[in-house]
């Protein structure tokens, strides 16, 4: 049975009591035999997501906001997200997606922090290399916390069916203070979480922007009706969890330094690297494929910055020689760096 952290849950318990309405018809509602609330009773840590999913579209229906209040004034409509899903599902890469969901609800005047008060955008290059924030909405109470660490969750794991395979978070940003329940959030996220931020977020790998999105409007249709428990199931229809995502995972920690070899790889993943290899050749790739796709997605990314010159990438890259950059990124796209950001201006 699929199952998340109980906090969650109570925090939609706390959100129906506070709106008057009887804990005691929802917990019926959602087939759960004891009240998380109440200080008395003893409750286990976790729940089955399936009655995490039947309370959030309880609370949804009362409140008439997928946001829950979070969108600082602006409401968030039941359909919004379906919405916004149909607008997107044509969209080649995850990039594109992200920022024209972005405009989407920057269209409907809804979510008005989703995107950084300085550049207006909602991807913002990191100062470390290779990284990305993609920057969400806000929430510093413990309880706007909770929800606001599971919309980012449902985001992630959305873009991650979108995808079709788990995104490698580098980390989670979160504003409110420490709570004590750190340890919930890595678990969820699966990376470690950082509180006390300026702006909430997932920190992501900057390859995984150029990631094709892999769904379609059937697909889709699927994946809707289903909602909202395929946003918070750990892992959706769709998503596959192979070695290989294990290894794209650590080669993402080396996006600005040196690429750590096979060897290096399977030791993190407590295998030998002749295991590594047989491994990835049943899932149909290689560990310098693999390697090879990430460096590529890296140096599309910087290129797609006009502030970068092709030199400065070569040297972001790790490359001490110009022109082995060109011949690796030839060989990896079939062109040239000049020729692949002239094409990104066409």
């Amino acid at each position: 049975m699929d199952t998340m952290p109980i906090k969650p849950l109570a925090t939609l318990l706390r959100v129906l009591r506070d709106q008057g309405y009887p804990v005691e018809t929802a917990l019926r509602h959602i087939d759960l035999d004891f009240n998380p609330l109440a200080q008395s009773e003893p409750c286990p840590d976790r729940v089955a997501t399936a009655s995490y999913s039947k309370l959030y579209a309880l609370v949804m229906q009362l409140h008439q906001d997928e946001a829950f209040g979070l969108g600082e004034g602006y409401r968030s409509p039941p359909g919004t997200f379906r919405m916004m899903c149909l607008f997107i599902i044509h969209c080649r890469t995850l990039e594109q997606a992200l920022r024209r969901a972005w405009s989407f609800y920057d269209y409907c005047d809804q979510y008005r922090a989703v995107k950084h008060p300085d550049s207006g955008e909602p991807l913002i290059p990191q100062s470390e290399g290779g990284q990305v924030l993609w920057v969400f909405q806000r929430g510093s109470t413990p309880q706007e916390q909770v929800v606001q660490a599971n919309v980012l969750l449902m985001m992630y794991r959305f873009y991650s069916w979108l995808a079709g395979k788990p995104l490698p978070l580098t980390e989670v940003y979160l504003q409110g203070a420490e709570t004590g329940n750190s340890g919930e959030y890595e678990a969820l996220f699966d990376c470690e979480v950082r509180f006390g931020q300026p702006l909430p977020g997932l920190l992501l790998p900057a390859p995984v922007l150029q990631l094709p999105v892999v769904q379609d409007e059937d697909s889709l249709r699927d994946y809707l009706r289903q909602t909202p428990y395929q946003l918070v199931r750990r892992d959706p229809p769709g998503v596959d969890r192979r070695l290989s995502d294990q290894v794209e995972r650590i080669l993402t920690r080396y996006a600005s330094g040196a690429m750590p070899g096979a060897r290096e790889v399977a030791s993190a993943l407590n295998m030998s690297a002749r295991t590594l290899h047989r491994r990835l050749t049943l899932e149909g790739t290689s560990f310098q494929q693999l390697k090879d796709g990430f460096r590529a997605g890296l140096a599309k990314h910087y290129l797609g910055r006009p502030e970068l010159s092709i030199d400065a990438i070569a040297t972001l890259m790790g490359f001490q020689d110009n022109s082995a950059f060109y011949r690796s990124f030839r060989k990896w796209t079939g062109m040239s760096p000049g020729e692949y950001r002239r094409s990104l201006a066409a």
